[in-house]
Formats: structure tokens, sequence, C-alpha cells
């Protein structure tokens, strides 16, 4: 039977019933200066349970769960003496998981998962649909981009098991040191902050925005939704020329709006690819300013590199489709049919109806919507 250890986030900080914190309820949000949201309505789960669960959710069946994910990751069978050492790290605070890294000591090599843990009541009622879109698309999509699924469990608290993408780090806006410029900051880990080049950032935005909208099903509307880069939904690894980007979480696959009928015409189609198109755009410059403070708008830098992003998303989906290779040209054709007055009108359309009036994130986007609509006419028409 291998050892197993915990930690709050690192080694250094190791956790066992001892520990002052073991039996204090889990925070259900990385922002410590705000109270548990009512809206949560989560069931008070301590560190000490949410430990022993995920413990207890690997050792059933003598590692059973481990034992055919390793596996899998390696390509070949994988028994359970083979097991050294299970290590189990508490990552982070979430309204609706609390993910659990696993570092698994398999003969001779280590090997990363993720256990996600269903905190709240929230998540509880998520959790079933993030495995079932998690599962159709890396079914439909079978490029790396998400977490495999392993294994699901619905009992008590509810999680899964599945990949973790060692390397890949959360990012977030920032403001360069001495002034008011955003970047972005790769949570790497390390003492001296990571901030991106322009290239680099590019990268992301064109990673980010291909990956979204090759998983868009153009007959049904389907896609990614809801997602947001202040919940580090994205992760990124810097490599030589670039950086890879991928998905953690995918908590449904649904239409934006109303059902999954397919359209009446190609009319409808492309709409309905209009109205995703500006929601990304718009959702894509959306985070809290190094991850936990105010909201914050990415600079209109980000838009060049979302829009060839799109369209090479939009290639691959709609190749996969079954659609002609002339489609991407077809529909950029149509939205620069779309005056900026009409766009801007689509636009505050659909941002009434996903944004809550209430929050900042809406207010953030009417200050700004009139000239983003401006500059993503701009860029389709040029």
């Amino acid at each position: 039977m291998p050892i197993i250890s915990y930690f709050l986030s690192t080694t250094d900080h190791p956790i066992d019933p001892d520990h002052s914190l073991w039996h204090l309820p889990l925070p259900d949000t990385r922002q410590p200066d705000k109270r548990k949201s009512e809206s949560v309505d989560t069931e008070s789960v301590t560190y000490g349970r949410y430990f022993s669960a995920v413990s207890k959710f690997c050792e059933a069946g003598g590692w059973e769960r481990i034992i055919r994910a390793a596996s899998c990751q390696m390509e070949q069978p994988v028994v359970e003496k083979d097991l050294r050492r299970v290590a189990i790290f508490l990552e982070k605070h979430g309204a609706f998981y609390h993910p659990a890294r696993l570092q698994v000591a398999i003969k001779d090599q280590t090997l990363f998962f993720v256990v996600n843990v269903a905190a709240s009541n929230h998540g509880r009622r998520a959790l079933s649909r993030e495995v079932e879109a998690l599962e159709h698309l890396n079914d439909q999509r079978p490029f790396g981009w998400f977490p495999t699924v392993y294994s699901f469990m619905s009992d008590e608290l509810p999680m899964f098991l599945g990949d973790w993408f060692d390397g890949f780090h959360e990012f977030h806006l920032t403001r360069r040191p001495g002034c008011e410029d955003l970047t972005i900051v790769v949570w790497d880990g390390v003492a001296t902050p990571c901030l991106l080049s322009e290239k680099q950032a590019a990268d992301l935005y064109r990673n980010a925005a291909m990956i979204l909208t090759a998983c868009y099903d153009p007959i049904t509307a389907c896609q990614i939704f809801p997602w947001h880069h202040a919940a580090g939904d994205f992760v990124i690894r810097i490599e030589r020329g670039g950086v890879s980007v991928r998905l953690i979480t995918v908590r449904d696959y649904i239409p934006l709006f109303g059902c999954t009928a397919e359209p009446e015409d190609e009319r409808s189609l492309l709409d309905a690819l209009s109205v995703f198109f500006v929601h990304l755009s718009v959702r894509m410059r959306l985070d809290r300013l190094d991850g936990v403070s105010e909201v914050a708008w990415a600079s209109d830098r980000c838009l060049a590199p979302l829009v060839d992003g799109f369209f090479q998303g939009l290639d691959l989906t709609a190749r996969m489709s079954g659609f002609p290779e002339t489609f991407p040209d077809a529909f950029r054709h149509y939205f620069n049919h779309y005056d900026e007055t009409g766009l801007l009108t689509m636009a505050s359309r659909i941002t009434k109806t996903v944004f809550d009036p209430r929050t900042e994130e809406r207010h953030l986007i009417d200050c700004h919507l009139a000239r983003h609509v401006h500059e993503i006419r701009r860029l389709f028409t040029n």
C-alpha cells in the first residue's frame, strides 16, 4: 500500500489531523476579504473531511481508480504494488470546486492527476454536467485540450478523477510595475512574477479563442458555457516560440440562447454564429486583476489574435461538421453586412441577456462596448 500524505498547495505546508485548520471549514472563494456567499449555499466541509474523502475515493477497491488512470497515462499495465507514494495537495478554493492535485509515484515515474471535489450545492448540481460535457468533447475533439475523466462519484462529496496538466499555470491580468498598463502574469509559483511578452499574450488569446470556437457546434449552437478567465478556467505553459493553452473545466455544453434545434435556414445558422463570436470577443476581455481584485478589461491588443483564433477554430469545426472549405470566408462576408449600429445593437442585446446588470462585469462591459464593437468590425472588414 502506498504512503499517503496531505499538503496545502506545496510540500512546505503539510497538513494532518493535528493541524490547526483540520477541523475548520474550507473557504468557498479565493478572495479572503469576502464572506461566504449566501448564493453558494454550501454545506460546511472541513479540511479534514475534504482530505479524508479524497483519500477514500482514491483508495477504494484497492486503488482501482488510480491504477486504471495510471495504466491509461503510461499505456502499460499497473498494479497496486507498483504504487509507492500518493501526495494530495489542496490547490485552490472555488465557489463550485476545490481541486486536489495528486502526485503519484509509480515505479520510477511520477504521474499527476486532479480530483475535482464539489463542496457546495452549486458544485454538486454542476459536477455531473461537467463530467458529461468533458466526455463528449474529448470524444468529439480528441486533441488533448481538456482533462480526461477517469472516474466519477456522485455520493456524499461528489468528485471526479481526471488529468492534471503538469507544467501549466493559471494566469491573470495585472498592472505593469509603475504604470496603469495591463499585461498578463503567470502564476507559476516563483518569487519573481512572470509577465508575458506581447507575442506570448497574443498566442494565449489566439489559442483560447481557437479552442472555444473549434468546440462550437454550428448546427446546434452548443458551446462551452459558462467560462471565466477570473476563475482560472484556462491554463498555459510557456514554450519556445509561444505558449500552449489548455481548458481545465467545462461546466456545460449548451446553446447560449434557446434550444438545440437545427437552424431553419443558412441565415439562422450564420446569425447564431455571429452571436457566438460577439459573446466570445467580449468575455475574452474580462478577468479579475491579479485573479482576486477588481474586474479588468484586456487592452485592444488582444483583439487581432482573438479574431485569428476564431477563424482557425471555425475552419476546424466547419470541416469536422462537413461544411465546405469556403464556410469561414462566407461567414466573414455575412458578418460584414452588419453596420456598426446594427452590430452594437446585437452586442448590447447579448450583454443585457448574459451578464447580470448588478455585477462589476456588466458595468465594465457597458463602458467599453461601443469601442469594442468598432474595433472588431474594423478587424473583420480589413
